[in-house]
């Protein structure tokens, strides 16, 4: 449930934009899923190895980091309402247009094309509930990032649906489809106040959170930290499918991201109790355990029941990063956003890419065990934020 700010007209139409935004989001969340659980079909569909396989993640990140970090770094300066509907519309343009691609490398640019229409509200979005929900970022963007796995859950389920009746292509069709009405309420829902903007940045500001321990710790640990939630995302349904069915599979994937849901419900509560740099240290050291005995220790039915558990873990990461580098510079959430943002999908692609490499020459099995490297890296940089921020920044710690 949305926290009331104020009471009166502002308050409806500032929740309104949030569900819309929300919408948004969370239909996002089902097609950038709908990669992991169609590889395979890819695969079938194009005949490439699974070194090329590895690049549909990175092209779907590529555009939306350049697009995201450039549409924060301008948040200040732009009709900010304006610029994630115009995004919204030509989401579900591109959407579209990636089942029309008749081959692999023009498939390819379409995901690349639809990353950066996507990166537009992506680089705007955050901020905004930033601004609207100030004294409750922590719970915001935990609930932000609780639609986003609650649609992300939902996509290997979209996937295997339309299996079952038509081709892979057909799911591109109904979600591009899908992001219509949902442009036509974000048009409809915008009218909350104009004094909600952000204050342009200067050059010597700019420097100052380039340069912030804050925002290089959280950026390193995102980096790292999505790294596996990205290994997870392109390659679970792989690595489970050379044992399991591909419908079982996906299944597992939609439970690992399904289990999203709850850790950050829990998550926005338990921010108002606990400093984040604790909540992140506690979750990262669980989810590296919990790492070792899926991929070391355990096969089969109960390995997905270890793999879920991953996933209510490392739910809390994400946000809790988020949240520590926007409360040390609230005045200009758009560009902490845009940098913190860059690094996400920066991780989310290049932790894929290498796990592909690593399966083709080695095996699959390896690749998804090679995932405790990075969130031990997670470990280790919290540790250093804990110790670099300083006095003034404790609370927030």
């Amino acid at each position: 449930m949305l926290m009331k700010i104020t009471d009166g007209f502002e308050v409806d139409f500032r929740e309104k934009w949030t569900i819309s935004a929300f919408l948004y989001l969370g239909l996002g969340a089902v097609v950038t899923q709908l990669r992991g659980a169609l590889l395979p079909n890819f695969q079938e569909a194009f005949g490439v190895s699974e070194s090329l396989l590895g690049l549909v993640s990175p092209a779907g990140t590529i555009g939306f980091t350049v697009v995201a970090l450039t549409s924060g770094m301008i948040a200040g300066r732009v009709n900010i309402r304006r610029a994630i509907q115009v995004g919204a519309l030509l989401t579900a343009i591109t959407t579209f247009a990636i089942g029309l691609t008749p081959g692999y490398f023009l498939f390819l640019s379409a995901i690349l094309l639809r990353g950066m229409a996507g990166g537009i509200p992506g680089g705007l979005t955050r901020p905004v509930l930033g601004h609207l929900y100030p004294d409750n970022r922590g719970q915001i963007f935990n609930l932000h990032e609780a639609v986003w796995a609650f649609g992300a859950a939902c996509g290997p389920l979209l996937a295997n649906l339309i299996l079952r009746f038509a081709d892979w292509r057909a799911a591109y069709y109904v979600a591009g489809a899908a992001f219509v009405p949902i442009f036509f309420l974000l048009m409809k829902n915008s009218g909350f106040s104009e004094e909600i903007k952000e204050k342009p940045i200067t050059r010597k500001q700019l420097m100052e959170l380039l340069k912030s321990p804050v925002v290089l710790g959280v950026g390193l640990a995102l980096f790292l930290n999505v790294g596996v939630e990205g290994g997870f995302f392109t390659w679970l349904p792989y690595y489970l499918s050379q044992s399991l069915p591909q419908s079982v599979a996906n299944l597992a994937l939609t439970g690992f991201i399904g289990a999203y849901v709850p850790g950050r419900l829990l998550n926005s509560y338990l921010t108002r109790k606990f400093k984040l740099t604790n909540l992140i240290l506690f979750s990262s050291s669980i989810t590296g355990g919990l790492l070792v005995t899926a991929f070391f220790l355990v096969g089969g039915y109960r390995q997905i029941l270890v793999i879920v558990a991953v996933g209510f873990f490392i739910s809390t990461i994400f946000p809790n990063l988020f949240s520590l580098a926007a409360n040390a510079f609230p005045e200009h959430s758009g560009p902490v956003n845009g940098l913190i943002m860059t690094f996400d999908p920066l991780g989310i692609s290049t932790v894929p890419v290498f796990m592909g490499i690593i399966a083709e020459s080695f095996g699959i099995q390896l690749a998804m065990r090679a995932l405790v490297v990075p969130i031990t890296g997670v470990i280790f940089t919290t540790l250093f934020l804990k110790r670099k921020i300083g006095t003034a920044n404790a609370d927030q710690a």
